[in-house]
């Protein structure tokens, strides 16, 4: 553990302070990239046993390699996070994702023994890896989750917000990033309602039934992506403890298969609403819409107002959301873009 946490606490100083890097074709396949970086490794010589030192320090200056590229790819909150993951699943099995290496400098220092390499690290492998480590909604383009959710209690608005507490911790559990609803990608959005219903019967508890219904908008394109609606009953002592029930009960009863629909729609129908700049005239965003809809990636897109040289676009992805765009984007050599800002789905881009 303390050496995973050393390790995660190198990346992230290199990160601050930079490493050489160099994206080059592979040599053994030119279909693939590899990232080319340097790195040492060191490795105390214990018991005059300076060719083990030797290997050793070689072996951890690979590891730190494959650590400088893990921590390119990878937040730094992903890096703290998964810092076991990581380590155990990536940067202890260096032969699977370096390519080559070359020894530039060996040398011993006050009883270490201490390499210098430099190692081209095949991206895609690592890439595909990292992504294995992700979680769904990571998978799905990470959206930002936000509640706005009214709550009543026998027909007068209450401030409380018991239903998107119980959302919100069923959404995190998931995977999901949770936060304010004016910065989210994703709003779920609606209302709960308690109301009495009986004491009879009940040997001195209170009775009170609830009614939950919330949507799942993207933000931006304000596109409905699921619904749900459910009722169910609280009993407690009295009228706010068991109004209280009634609501969390109908925010559990609802969340496991809203969470599953949400997952659903992210899976088969991704929409991210593109903003265009610099548009010459409609004959250029027509036939830039054309190029667009000749990407494997894009199901479809739709213009939703065109002025002033500004231009918004709906675009239908079948997979991926606002930054997998963009990539296609910065690739398009056809009719280059300069990417700008930048959420789950939504992309600020401009015509060069």
């Amino acid at each position: 553990m303390k050496s995973c946490q050393r390790f995660v606490f190198g990346i992230l100083l290199l990160a601050a302070f930079g490493c050489s890097s160099a994206v080059k074709r592979s040599g053994l396949n030119l279909a693939f990239e590899t990232e080319v970086v340097e790195a040492e490794g060191m490795s105390p010589v214990v018991n005059g046993d300076a060719e083990g030192a030797k290997k050793t320090a070689l072996h951890d200056a690979m590891r730190n390699a494959l650590g400088l590229v893990v921590g390119i790819y990878v937040s730094q909150d992903a890096l703290v996070s998964k810092s076991i993951l990581i380590d155990e699943n990536i940067t202890s099995q260096t032969e699977g994702y370096i390519e080559k290496y070359e020894v530039l400098k060996e040398w011993s220092d006050g009883g270490f023994y201490k390499t210098k390499i430099r190692a081209h690290v095949r991206k895609e492998d690592l890439s595909a890896k990292l992504r294995k480590l992700e979680t769904e909604p990571q998978k799905l383009g990470n959206p930002v989750i936000g509640f706005d959710i009214k709550e009543a209690v026998d027909g007068k608005d209450q401030p409380s917000n018991y239903a998107e507490l119980e959302l919100k911790n069923r959404f995190a559990e998931a995977g999901f990033m949770t936060g304010e609803k004016s910065k989210a990608d994703i709003l779920i959005k609606g209302s709960a309602r308690s109301d009495f219903n009986t004491r009879e019967g009940l040997g001195g508890f209170v009775s009170y039934r609830a009614s939950l219904s919330v949507n799942a908008v993207k933000s931006g394109s304000d596109e409905t992506m699921t619904t749900a609606q459910e009722t169910a009953g609280g009993i407690d002592l009295n009228d706010s403890a068991a109004s209280r029930a009634a609501i969390i009960n109908a925010a559990k009863k609802s969340a496991g298969d809203f969470l599953e629909r949400v997952l659903k729609a992210l899976r088969e129908k991704s929409m991210v609403r593109l903003n265009l700049s610099n548009v010459a005239s409609l004959n250029d965003l027509s036939a830039f819409m054309k190029d667009l809809r000749n990407i494997p990636a894009v199901r479809d897109c739709w213009l939703r107002n065109y002025a002033g040289g500004e231009a918004s676009v709906d675009v239908g992805m079948r997979k991926g959301g606002a930054a997998d765009l963009s990539q296609l984007l910065i690739k398009n050599l056809k009719r280059p873009v300069s990417v700008g800002k930048t959420s789950a789905y939504e992309l600020d881009a401009a015509f060069k």
